[in-house]
């Protein structure tokens, strides 16, 4: 398993030219038919933070942090959110999007899955430097700690990689878990440290879930929190779930690979 895992990243390695071509055209693509194009891309997010920080904001959930301001809070938390649900929602339903390319032997379709997460990346990296001017503007400029920033968004990647070989090599064979998905995201937002925040023993349950180190470290990175190795005992749980979701996801992804052209 770990064999095939490394064969993945390393074709992958390989063909980091056309990734990169490809993942750039994809993002264009996207809003290529619509008046405003790529601006779209930035409005959308711009408009749900504004919406979310405009409620809670005023309802002040029982919970929210208080160390600084709410907007803040809210959006440090939702950056790497919209990351994480763009690039899974996109790259789960890549093989079925592409299926000319998945037919075409010569195409490697092992980068497909990665050129969306990278597709998504060029927004989030827009998105990054909104969170710091929010933050600046409150009064918490950038520190040391955000440099961490950089561990953290790998951290995101990799998770990404390992959530994302597992759920687009079974779409083509199970259609019905991109409306799984859709379901299960509503939910997981909520279970995440980003419109309130949890305590007691429902924040130890709710750490079970990985994405919580990434949404707790990004939020430290913004505001000058603790250092990633202060929370070694929790990244070492990180490594260990994304480690096993990345052996899981590529021997599924390789095995499922040959039938592809089969099903779409």
């Amino acid at each position: 398993m770990i064999r095939e895992t490394l064969s993945i990243f390393k074709n992958i390695f390989e063909n980091r030219k056309l990734l990169l071509q490809f993942s750039f055209n994809d993002f264009k693509s996207k809003y290529a038919g619509s008046a405003l194009g790529i601006v779209w891309a930035f409005i959308t997010p711009l408009v749900t933070v504004l919406t979310y920080w405009f409620v809670f904001s005023q309802i002040r959930q029982q919970g929210a942090n208080e160390e600084y301001p709410f907007i803040v809070y809210l959006v440090t938390g939702l950056i790497p959110w919209f990351f994480f649900s763009d690039s899974l929602l996109s790259a789960t339903n890549v093989f079925r999007e592409y299926s000319y390319l998945v037919k075409k032997v010569v195409f490697n379709v092992q980068i497909l899955p990665t050129s969306k997460i990278l597709s998504n990346l060029y927004t989030h990296l827009f998105f990054i430097m909104i969170g710091f001017g929010i933050t600046s503007l409150s009064g918490i400029y950038p520190t040391l700690q955000s440099l961490q920033l950089i561990y953290y968004l790998f951290c995101l990647i990799i998770f990404l990689t390992g959530v994302t070989w597992l759920t687009s090599s079974t779409q083509p064979f199970l259609p019905d878990i991109m409306q799984f998905i859709n379901v299960a995201m509503q939910t997981i937002m909520w279970t995440l440290p980003i419109l309130w925040q949890p305590s007691g023993w429902i924040e130890k349950v709710l750490k079970l879930n990985p994405l919580y180190y990434i949404i707790q470290g990004y939020r430290d990175s913004f505001t000058g929190g603790a250092w990633f190795w202060e929370h070694w005992q929790y990244g070492l749980y990180f490594w260990g779930f994304t480690i096993v979701l990345l052996l899981i996801g590529s021997t599924v992804f390789r095995r499922l690979k040959p039938h592809f052209s089969d099903v779409l």
